[in-house]
């Protein structure tokens, strides 16, 4: 899920952490849990005197549902986060595999 953009723009890396964590429905306990790390780790994600990177990072948006991390980061390097539309991309293939199909069948 992504966050509203004009919290993004506003907010703190620790911040987007809170943030996926609180619109999660689960406690910060429960993340940590699902993405591997101690409790007293995740209270200090939670705090900014630690981090998550790369696959922690990413297991911890799967475990949130969150992509404000990730558009956080994408703020700060003035780019923006586009969710793919994997059905429309799955149909534009079919599409053009059918298109050939057809064109050696004719």
């Amino acid at each position: 899920m992504a966050a509203d953009l004009s919290f993004i723009s506003v907010t703190t890396s620790v911040g987007a952490m809170r943030y996926a964590v609180q619109r999660s429905g689960s406690d910060d306990f429960e993340v940590a849990d699902y993405v591997g790390i101690s409790h007293s780790y995740m209270c200090k994600v939670l705090k900014g005197t630690a981090g998550l990177h790369g696959p922690r990072l990413v297991k911890f948006m799967r475990g949130t549902k969150s992509l404000a991390p990730l558009q956080w980061l994408a703020e700060q390097m003035g780019c923006d986060v586009v969710l793919r539309d994997r059905r429309a991309a799955e149909v534009a293939e079919l599409t053009q595999r059918l298109r050939e199909l057809q064109g050696r069948a004719a």
